[in-house]
């Protein structure tokens, strides 16, 4: 008769780990970086209940209007993730559209937003980076709270 042994689980998780504190992680500086473009999904707004396109980014570089010392602290730009939503309402939907632009994509091309939508996927695209901060129940900024990553324009690298 042969024995087995079980086998070890040497994997730990984070749920695993013993905190005396909490402390999150640094925000990325302001400035300019690369990301590359993941899979699409569709949602609306909680208040307003307005559709929107959302996509999430994985920031790959930093460009030099960044700070070194910021993004040091930050523990670099690479594998840092954010999203980006686009409305798509008649007023808003043309930034959609420079967004596939600015992803490498050709609208003159006779398909469909949703086509346009899955070609970003994986590709690289430029974001700049500014900082906006949480509000306090008057709706006020709470000035030394850390700031959450704002994507206030897209480019094409």
């Amino acid at each position: 008769m042969a024995i087995t042994a079980a086998k070890p689980n040497f994997a730990k998780t984070l749920l695993d780990e013993v905190v005396d504190h909490v402390e999150r992680p640094k925000t990325l500086p302001v400035g300019s970086y690369i990301a590359t473009v993941g899979q699409w999904e569709t949602g609306e707004s909680k208040q307003k209940k307005t559709p929107f396109v959302r996509f999430p980014l994985r920031f790959v570089s930093a460009l030099d209007d960044v700070d070194a010392d910021e993004l040091d602290a930050a523990g670099g730009a690479s594998g840092k993730q954010a999203r980006l939503d686009f409305y798509t309402t008649e007023d808003a939907i043309y930034r959609l559209d420079a967004f596939h632009e600015h992803c490498g994509e050709d609208l003159s091309d006779e398909i469909s937003r949703k086509a346009h939508n899955d070609n970003c996927m994986n590709a690289q695209v430029g974001v700049v980076v500014a900082h906006r901060y949480p509000l306090d129940a008057e709706g006020k900024p709470v000035p030394d709270a850390q700031p959450f990553i704002d994507i206030t324009r897209t480019f094409k690298v």
